[in-house]
């Protein structure tokens, strides 16, 4: 395999407090995004995912959420994340593709008030997803989603796991930072 298996109890996949099975916060997800997003190389392989290969980087940092703690889903708990997306996706692209052909033709504040605003929608949708997430039944032994969802939309996007899965490094160091 592409070394994308997570197991619990292996090196960087311990189960960490702070996610429980059916109880997934939206508040803790969006802290999550912002911390993993923050990552240069993070930011360029969701970009990457969302503009060449028409993936949802909401999905696929929830994915990595859930990953990083030792978590997996059945793939058809991965068409539920998908059809959560179905009330929200529509609207975000539109959005996007507005804020994107009006950046020439706007000042900074008005550009980063859009920008603001579509924050807001990206909240909407990630809690659609923690909601339709909560519902799933989480797995501990199984095969990266992250990895999986990665496969699934394009043979190409399934090198972009490697950037956008946490790392054991970090993984450590988010419980360190949970114990300061």
């Amino acid at each position: 395999m592409d070394g994308a298996t997570r197991r619990a109890g292996s090196p960087g996949g311990d189960i960490q407090s702070g996610l429980t099975p059916g109880m997934a916060n939206p508040a803790d997800l969006w802290q999550f995004c912002l911390h993993h997003y923050g990552k240069p190389e993070v930011k360029q392989a969701c970009l990457r995912l969302q503009d060449e290969h028409q993936g949802n980087v909401n999905l696929a940092l929830l994915l990595a959420w859930i990953e990083q703690h030792g978590y997996g889903l059945a793939p058809e708990s991965l068409t539920q994340l998908k059809h959560a997306l179905s009330r929200s996706e529509h609207l975000l692209i539109a959005y996007r593709h507005l804020r994107r052909e009006l950046k020439p033709r706007v000042g900074s504040g008005q550009y980063k008030k859009m920008l603001n605003f579509e924050l807001s929608l990206e909240k909407f949708q990630q809690q659609d997803l923690v909601d339709a997430l909560n519902r799933q039944t989480w797995l501990t032994d199984t095969a990266s989603p992250l990895a999986y969802y990665c496969r699934q939309l394009s043979p190409s996007a399934r090198n972009l796991y490697t950037s956008l899965k946490v790392t054991p490094a970090e993984e450590e160091g988010s419980n360190h930072d949970d114990t300061v």
